[in-house]
């Protein structure tokens, strides 16, 4: 059998691996802690801890120095990394970019923690600037309940209340 028909033929069975970014959009890639509320909760002061958001901060670095991104925001346990308009990175594959991208962040992150953490990813693609700006408003405002729900919870839980509701 010839090792290059072989090859394509094996490589026609790789889910998505023919996905490509499309030319001339900014692409964003998103990773989010897996099982981080677990993770988080023996180690970790609630509802903020600046050792977790400077973790989370060199994650976010390590992201965008190896993908060379333009942008990096961080919010509770998720990275967005804006990267430039026709990066060429990895010729583009979607595949590569969220299984790269998670196992960059998962790799920083287990390093500051001193054990095992996990990042899942996914990306988002915008055709223009003004998509970019409503992608990292929507993640702003996503910070922005998810801190409030978190500030006012662990709040009323410090003050002694219980999470059952005793009300008749």
């Amino acid at each position: 059998m010839n090792s290059d028909v072989f090859e394509r033929a094996m490589r026609a069975h790789e889910c998505f691996h023919g996905l490509r970014v499309l030319p001339g959009t900014w692409p964003i890639v998103r990773v989010d802690g897996r099982g981080f509320s677990r993770l988080t909760a023996s180690r970790f002061e609630k509802p903020f801890d600046p050792r977790f958001q400077r973790m989370m901060r060199r994650a976010a670095d390590a992201l965008l120095v190896d993908l060379g991104g333009v942008f990096a925001y961080t919010e509770s346990d998720e990275i967005s990394v804006l990267l430039a308009r026709d990066t060429g990175l990895f010729d583009g594959s979607v595949e590569k970019l969220v299984s790269v991208s998670a196992a960059i962040a998962s790799a920083a992150f287990t390093l500051e923690l001193g054990s095992a953490a996990h990042f899942d990813g996914r990306l988002w693609v915008g055709a223009s600037g003004t998509d970019v700006v409503d992608y990292f408003r929507w993640r702003q405002s996503d910070a922005t309940r998810n801190a409030l729900n978190g500030w006012s919870y662990w709040t009323l839980r410090k003050a002694g209340e219980s999470m059952a509701d005793d009300r008749e």
